[in-house]
């Protein structure tokens, strides 16, 4: 440029800018769109950024792009191209976003559908959506196929932490969907504080411990009766409501079982069924199967119906090939079928029911074919004063064992009654009419029934009529009180139950279903002390009870209850089952029972049942429970009669209770004393240190007077992938009231 030119545009430039610098506001840059952000993301950043609008982009040192909704991505050097939506990153990688971090070596991915690999890769993902066990661990590489789906070569996978990894599965690939929530694995290894416990060339897991097809854990075991044992369940999820199990089972001593289970749940009806057979059983030589079938449905709303199948192929099939103990106690299988009609202030039924004896015919109990009941509750009867009820029954009994006598029963049980209440008391006198017919079958040879043998004459069909009358009345009363500085509502409650019953001569009338009712607060205040209708006891009677309640008033809560009741009898009684002793006694045995909440963890309860006759305890609980929260659990029951009634002394005691951090012991002991053994015992242990747990548990249960038999679990499992071992938390829960899984445990 000549020097004038040069020297003319020098000032020109000089003398805008001088304007500027000296302006009060900054010099301010017009945006422009020349440079694009990747699709998907909004920010982009880096120490040199250049690229070709609608082409590609390319950045260098500290680069990052970022978007709320899709996370971030770090690296030194990326290059986007435009026309593919691709990035493609060298060095190293740290990816993160809501549910996922990884870092790794060169990054190639499609951003929009997430196609793409990285290599050397570190990762923690836990999906999105619902909460997930978080996930982490090592993989050569890693490939994208799709959203929130994932592949990996040469990878270790585990819910353990970083610095102890006390389980790890290893697989040469490993898949991971989290919309479909399944992990799958192929020439997988599981290490367990280093040792390898595991190894499947194929493995399916659920991320989310819901339903998914493959194969179950596999259960290994050994016992005398069946030699070394393994099971290996494949689960089939067919629908939403349907699913299927097949349980192939190999008895070292037995042979192959192959059994298999199959569950519905329609709108209308579901079920279940589980069948199993062991092919020429290699100790017994035959063959040996098993069916259990359960079947619920609703025809129309009102219209309902059950089934309930149960067959073994012998009676000793439970002892010899099962090692549960609620299985091995077991001495009649059921076969029932039920319609249930619900009508307007009425329903109907009708049952066909027989059982499979286990151990022999005489101790089955009767069948049912058929049994037809009807029942009528009308509560505004006669002008809406009124209320009438009735029970009918047609049921033909009939039994295996040729000795048992066998007939038909037909029974209804009209009555009235007029319910009178008011805010501070009730009065509801009723009348009621039990009618009952028995035509027996042949009466030949010497025949029993359910409780024995026949009476010297023989048992006689029969018609039955008896008139019911009872009259039930209490009173409400309160009072505000004061202990201490504490403010109570005292409540009295007291209540009159008179009932008046003929006598009539049962004793020629066989026993089918019926029994001595144990004497309880709830039976005191009852017209028959007999179970069923096979015995009407004949009654002129008075049962007369109180209950004191202490409520705090100011928070409402109950802070003692104490109730106590006898009955007084005007005659004596000439109706009994046979062989048991007719009472003579004016009053029945006095029962109080007493519960407190002493705080709000502990809480106690007592019983009393004093023999005024006998002028001895006939019967005493005490127990209590302490509830410290979730795992904090104790309880305890003591329980005595005396010798004239059925000597019993016995304790039980259960617990649940952390030892250490991540340890819990569990147990329970029944001990009786008389006999001098242990009826039930449990003792076990929980540790979870957080991605793993341990149970171990042993049961005995007491069979008969002079057997026991015992179980033994032990399960570990590995949070977010399996479970190795038979199952004991359903002993756990029926054992131990108040049981909480150590996984649902949340420290304070």
């Amino acid at each position: 440029m000549p020097p004038l030119r040069l020297l003319t545009l020098t000032l020109a430039l000089a003398a805008t800018f001088s304007e500027v610098w000296g302006a009060d506001e900054p010099l301010l840059l017009k945006s422009s769109a020349g440079l694009q952000v990747p699709r998907g993301y909004n920010t982009v950043q880096g120490d040199r950024i250049d690229g070709s609008s609608g082409h590609f982009l390319q950045a260098e040192g500290q680069v990052v792009i970022r978007d709320d909704q899709h996370g971030q991505i770090k690296t030194d050097w990326l290059r986007y191209e435009d026309a593919t939506d691709e990035a493609v990153c060298r060095g190293p990688v740290i990816m993160t976003r809501p549910g996922e971090h990884i870092t790794g070596q060169d990054l190639s991915l499609r951003l929009t559908p997430r196609l793409g690999d990285i290599h050397s890769v570190t990762y923690w993902l836990a999906g999105k959506g619902k909460p997930l066990l978080p996930v982490q661990g090592v993989a050569r590489q890693m490939y994208f196929e799709g959203p929130d789906k994932y592949r990996m070569e040469a990878v270790t996978y585990s819910t353990c932490t970083p610095d102890r990894q006390d389980w790890v599965l290893r697989a040469d690939e490993l898949s991971i969907d989290y919309n479909t929530r399944l992990g799958k694995a192929r020439q997988a290894r599981v290490e367990y504080l280093g040792i390898p416990i595991l190894y499947s060339p194929w493995l399916r897991f659920s991320l989310d411990n819901e339903r998914k097809s493959g194969f179950l854990s596999p259960t290994y075991g050994a016992s005398d009766s069946r030699g070394l044992e393994v099971i290996l369940p494949w689960y089939w999820n067919i629908a939403p409501n349907r699913d299927a199990t097949l349980v192939p089972r190999y008895m070292g001593r037995r042979g192959l079982q192959l059994g298999g289970e199959f569950r519905y749940l329609e709108k209308d009806y579901s079920g279940q069924v589980w069948a199993d057979i062991l092919p020429s059983d290699s100790v017994a030589k035959r063959d040996r199967y098993q069916v259990d079938l359960t079947h619920q449905q609703r025809f129309s709303p009102r219209l309902a119906g059950q089934l309930r199948l149960h067959k073994v192929s012998d009676t000793a099939y439970f002892a010899d090939l099962s090692g549960l103990v609620n299985q091995t106690s077991t001495v009649n299988l059921p076969r029932e079928a039920n319609l249930a009609y619900q009508g307007d202030g009425w329903n109907g039924s009708l049952r066909l029911q027989t059982y499979q004896a286990l151990d022999g015919t005489s101790s089955a109990p009767y069948e049912r074919l058929p049994q037809l009941n009807f029942n009528v509750s009308q509560s505004d009867f006669f002008g809406r004063r009124l209320r009438f009820d009735l029970a009918a029954e047609l049921v033909n009994f009939d039994h295996p064992d040729s000795r048992f006598v066998k007939g038909q029963r037909t029974y209804a049980y009209p009555s009235l009654s007029l319910p009178l209440q008011t805010t501070y008391g009730f009065l509801t006198p009723k009348l009621g009419l039990h009618l009952s017919n028995y035509q027996l079958g042949s009466q030949a040879g010497i025949l029993r029934d359910s409780i024995g043998n026949a009476p010297a004459a023989g048992y006689l069909g029969s018609t039955r009529s008896l008139p019911i009358f009872s009259l039930d009345a209490g009173v409400y009363l309160e009072r505000d009180w004061r202990l201490g500085n504490t403010a109570l509502l005292h409540m009295l409650e007291p209540r009159a139950y008179y009932v008046r019953i003929p006598h009539k001569d049962q004793t020629r009338i066989p026993v089918f279903d019926s029994g001595q009712q144990d004497i309880s607060l709830t039976q005191l205040f009852s017209e028959n002390q007999f179970s069923g209708v096979d015995r009407v006891n004949d009654a002129d009677q008075l049962t007369i009870g109180i209950t004191n309640r202490f409520i705090n008033a100011d928070k409402g809560i109950e802070r003692l209850q104490l109730t106590l009741a006898q009955r007084f009898y005007f005659r004596d009684q000439t109706v009994t089952l046979p062989g048991a002793t007719a009472r003579t006694t004016s009053s029945s045995d006095i029962l109080a029972t007493a519960s407190a909440p002493i705080n709000p963890r502990l809480r106690l309860n007592a019983g009393l049942r004093y023999a005024s006759a006998d002028r001895v305890i006939a019967q005493a609980s005490l127990g209590g429970t302490y509830d410290g929260g979730p795992g904090k659990r104790i309880n305890a029951d003591y329980r005595y009669t005396d010798k004239l009634y059925g000597e019993l002394k016995s304790v039980d005691l259960s617990f649940q209770w952390p030892l250490q951090p991540q340890w819990y012991a569990v147990g329970r002991a029944n001990y009786a004393f008389v006999e001098n053994r242990l009826a039930e015992g449990l003792l076990g242990f929980e540790y979870n240190p957080g991605c793993w747990s341990l149970r171990g548990v042993v049961q005995q249960l007491a069979t008969n007077t002079t057997t026991a038999t015992t179980a033994f679990f032990l399960q570990l499992e590995l949070r977010g992938l399996t479970q190795l071992g038979p199952n004991p938390l359903d002993v756990l829960k029926r054992n131990i009231s108040g049981y909480v899984k150590s996984d649902d445990i949340t420290s304070p």
